[in-house]
């Protein structure tokens, strides 16, 4: 790892809570199962799906892709998401709050949402854990998503109809997104093998 590297801020917190280790404690987050900082700092290059100079991973999916920080400008790392079968990263956000955020508002949108008290009872652990963290109207933007009732969503892929609960549409999310967090490299690729 890159010894320049200082983490964000709120990872650190997360980290001396002990949420990013598997124990009570552990903060359960759809998708991004977190590393805790030692398994950061000790990891051996051999060890990670992602091996380059340029990503800091801090978490990966269900699926063993890494969520990294994209370290080319070390002042100002961005979230990547690092597929494990590729040598591309998807650009997902501009700092680590924002790829909270944004989670939040993708996880609200998405087909994985069968009881709605359960989904609710993460988005408020969300909101308490990273909360403090996130900008007033982001609070709030989650305070309105508490406050709906599912609503079925209809979409073709692959010509094939698929119909789902969600509390936002995708479409809502993507105009929350271009609201708050949109900035020109989102959802753009980098190259994170260097090597």
């Amino acid at each position: 790892m890159n010894n320049s590297f200082n983490f964000p801020k709120v990872f650190l917190d997360m980290d001396r809570l002990g949420w990013t280790q598997n124990c009570e404690e552990y903060v359960w987050f759809d998708d991004m199962e977190w590393y805790s900082i030692d398994e950061i700092v000790n990891w051996r290059p051999e060890e990670r799906i992602v091996s380059s100079p340029l990503i800091v991973p801090f978490a990966h999916t269900g699926g063993g892709d890494d969520w990294g920080w994209y370290i080319e400008d070390i002042n100002n790392p961005i979230v990547v998401l690092c597929y494990h079968d590729d040598t591309i990263a998807k650009v997902y956000a501009k700092n680590f709050e924002e790829a909270l955020f944004r989670h939040i508002l993708e996880y609200v949108s998405e087909s994985n949402i069968d009881c709605i008290d359960e989904a609710k009872e993460h988005i408020l652990n969300w909101k308490n854990a990273f909360g403090r963290h996130f900008k007033t109207e982001w609070n709030n933007e989650i305070e309105n998503i508490l406050s709906l009732e599912l609503k079925q969503y209809k979409e073709i892929r692959f010509k094939v109809n698929y119909t789902y609960n969600v509390l936002l549409t995708p479409q809502e999310v993507e105009l929350l997104i271009q609201k708050y967090i949109f900035f020109d490299k989102m959802d753009s690729e980098v190259v994170w093998d260097i090597g």
